[in-house]
């Protein structure tokens, strides 16, 4: 790879205006203000990489953070000589190098340009010179790089394993009312599964506009569905699998936007295509929705094989799911054996009982989640999943509860040992 370095003068106002735009692409440097962006593409120096070329070799040292401002490029582990592994693809706005940027560890992978690719080389020392240490900016690099490291391991281990041999089972959480602890609980959902299959759960965050699953996870995204949709046709499979994050538990996570403005980007027939792809490389595809039945909603709703009805011992949120059982049944033709009614009591004294909400939805509860006072709130705030960090708590058990009842409708009895699909970002 070429770079050039400093020139001592300044960048043209249209270069700068071209690095400014790059940067604000990176997901990582989204909390920056614009003041320090300008300040990092000024400082910045361009780099090219012949089609074929290695940017970085597993192994070497290194005090720089790439991004990729045009081409695609192609990330590698070497398990043993002559055997090397793929594990992600990059493109446009995605960068690398920043484990050894923020640790100074050795190189983790190595980079190779699967075309001409124009770089934007960031130093270390430009970059702690221009950002300051305690900036949300500096905190979420420092954590991407342990979440980084934490998933490397798990992500190779499993990639010379079989893939699964069927589609993968795809289950919608939704409740028509805001509070009900639909989140944390799609979350904790497809922990209990990915216990069980560890690398085979998918948890895709469709709570739209605004998406919070990644943040209750302690999770830094740099990518999600709107983004991968911008690639094009031919590379949107690798596009997608790459902006999937995996957490150290297991589970994997694909956010549906990084910017509530990204909402725009998705659609139904951008589901349906990204549903194809992620079908074939999942056992499990877990949804959490947001609360309006917006087209979108009702696209994913349409093709589940099972919708998780999240309900509340409350009179309001009873009518409520009656009226959508109804809406179910009549226009959307989602026959009743397809729903899964989840009791979830948020508080210590529901005003109506088990018994009473059976009979007043005609139709069984299939599991029920006991009051665990401030807990959920708690761990949402540490970013902790109380599947993995507590589980006798009641929201712990009534997760494993519900992945168990999935797990019967599928017919699993064994542990997974299947594949886990390349094309996860991991920092070199």
């Amino acid at each position: 790879m070429s770079t050039q370095p400093p020139s001592g003068s300044d960048p043209t106002p249209d270069e700068l205006r071209r690095r400014f735009a790059v940067l604000q692409r990176v997901a990582v440097l989204f909390t920056l203000p614009d003041n320090l962006l300008r300040a990092l593409a000024r400082q910045l120096h361009p780099g090219f990489a012949a089609r074929g070329s290695v940017v970085i070799n597993q192994g070497d040292t290194g005090d720089s953070l790439f991004i990729v401002e045009e081409g695609r490029a192609e990330v590698t582990v070497k398990q043993a000589e002559g055997h090397d592994i793929t594990i992600s693809y990059l493109g446009d706005g995605d960068f690398f190098g920043e484990m050894a940027l923020i640790s100074e560890d050795p190189r983790t992978a190595s980079v190779r340009a699967l075309t001409d690719c124009k770089l934007l080389v960031l130093d270390r020392q430009t970059l702690f010179a221009t950002i300051p240490a305690d900036s949300d900016a500096m905190i979420d690099l420092q954590k991407l790089v342990e979440q980084r490291k934490a998933s490397l391991e798990n992500i190779i281990a499993r990639a010379s394993l079989v893939a699964p041999e069927q589609a993968a089972t795809t289950v919608a959480v939704y409740s028509p009312k805001g509070g009900s602890g639909r989140t944390t609980v799609a979350i904790n959902l497809a922990s209990a599964l990915a216990q069980q299959f560890p690398g085979e759960v998918l948890l895709v965050d469709m709570a739209l506009p605004f998406n919070h699953a990644a943040l209750l996870s302690s999770l830094v995204p740099t990518g999600s569905l709107a983004s991968a949709s911008a690639r094009a046709d031919t590379n949107f499979e690798e596009a997608l699998l790459s902006v999937i994050l995996h957490h150290a538990g297991g589970m994997m996570l694909l956010p549906g936007v990084l910017k509530p403005e990204e909402a725009d980007l998705i659609n139904a027939a951008l589901i349906a295509k990204a549903m194809g792809v992620l079908a074939n490389a999942f056992r499990y595809i877990i949804f959490d929705l947001g609360v309006a039945l917006t087209e979108n909603t009702l696209t994913i709703l349409d093709h589940a094989q099972r919708v998780v009805l999240l309900a509340t011992p409350e009179l309001s949120s009873l009518r409520d799911i009656s009226d959508l059982l109804r809406i179910f049944e009549n226009v959307l033709a989602i026959v009743p054996g397809r729903i899964v009614i989840v009791l979830n009591n948020k508080t210590a004294k529901p005003v109506v009982g088990r018994e009473d909400i059976e009979r007043t939805l005609k139709q069984a509860i299939a599991a029920e989640i006991g009051f665990d006072g401030s807990k959920p709130d708690e761990a949402g705030v540490r970013g902790e999943i109380l599947v993995l960090t507590d589980p006798r708590s009641t929201i712990a058990k009534g997760a494993q509860e519900l992945a168990g009842i999935l797990i019967g409708v599928r017919g699993d009895k064994d542990k997974g040992t299947h594949k886990l699909p390349f094309g996860f970002k991991v920092g070199h």
